[in-house]
């Protein structure tokens, strides 16, 4: 039987309490570039490893083997699945720090333009 992580007594996960991340500006560029060697990193473990992990062979040609090979390879696709997700969820933060990026920017050079009739009048 696949492993089910359930909270030990039977009844379900608690559900997780929403996080907020705070990044300093100076750090959001470096923050995507990680979180993107991150997903590239993982999303070509999937790519090599995929179909070694569902479809690996049973070890031995008796029942136990066989059913063991079975359960793995039920396992590794529930982990492929799983992974899959949070490589989406990487894309998702990926962009939401592109776009803080491109606020932070839009943000600056507004402050900048407005300073510049104030320096001039000084």
């Amino acid at each position: 039987m696949p492993f089910v992580a359930d909270g030990g007594g039977g009844a379900g996960a608690p559900a997780a309490a929403p996080v907020a991340m705070h990044v300093a500006p100076e750090q959001i560029l470096a923050l995507k570039a990680r979180y993107e060697e991150v997903r590239d990193t993982i999303h070509a473990f999937i790519l090599q490893e995929e179909f070694t992990l569902v479809d690996a062979p049973a070890m031995a040609d008796d029942e136990v083997s066989q059913d063991a090979a079975g359960t793995f390879s039920a396992n590794a696709t529930v982990a492929l699945e799983v992974t899959r997700k949070f490589i989406i969820e990487l894309d998702h933060n990926i962009e939401q720090l592109d776009n803080a990026a491109k606020t932070y920017r839009l943000v600056e050079d507004t402050n900048t333009d407005a300073m510049r009739p104030q320096a001039r009048g000084i």
